[in-house]
């Protein structure tokens, strides 16, 4: 069913890259990497931890618009000692429409995205009352970012991106599964 929804979204964006005026095919590529990771110690035994890693690859339709094939890797951790003991593992394959609000000709271009992904989620471990998180969950997200990049040439950026993935497509979740990630990003 997974490789279903996302054959449906790949067939969606290439049909619609298909039918765009012809001046788009003399546009960019970007090609990016993120990370981010944070760490909270609580005591001896009670920590959590989150490591999160994206890769993405976006086509200019415009000198202020692109589409945004990308995905992210997300392991949660978190142990409380005698009360939670668990592992998540999300992977994240997203389509997104980004939408930059000045152009390259600025040294900072600031933007922000909204698009559909695959949330792909395993997880392993247990609460105090003897219980688990669902071994398998496999669901369809919204997306949502708001991000900077700043170029240090005209092809290189450092950037940084809020991103949220959005349960159900709910924009009442945003808080629920928001990181920043800082990486860099070059223009081909």
């Amino acid at each position: 069913m997974r490789i279903l929804k996302i054959s449906v979204i790949t067939l969606l964006v290439s049909a619609g890259l298909a039918v765009l005026p012809n001046r788009a095919a003399a546009s960019d590529f970007e090609v990016s990497l993120g990370f981010s990771f944070n760490r909270s110690n609580y005591s001896d035994d009670n920590f959590s931890w989150n490591r999160r890693w994206g890769a993405s690859v976006s086509y200019e339709l415009s000198s202020l618009t692109e589409i945004e094939f990308s995905f992210q890797d997300v392991v949660d951790r978190t142990s409380f000692a005698g009360y939670e003991d668990t592992k998540f593992h999300d992977q994240i394959f997203s389509v997104s429409w980004v939408q930059n609000l000045l152009s390259r000709n600025f040294a900072v271009q600031p933007y922000v995205k909204a698009g559909v992904g695959q949330l792909n989620r395993d997880a392993e471990g247990s609460y105090w009352y003897g219980g688990g998180p669902p071994s398998r969950v496999d669901s369809v997200t919204g997306v949502a970012a708001a991000g900077f990049r700043v170029f240090v040439t005209r092809t290189f950026a450092i950037r940084a991106e809020a991103t949220s993935y959005l349960a159900g497509g709910s924009i009442v979740t945003w808080k629920d599964n928001a990181a920043v990630t800082f990486g860099i990003s070059a223009k081909l």
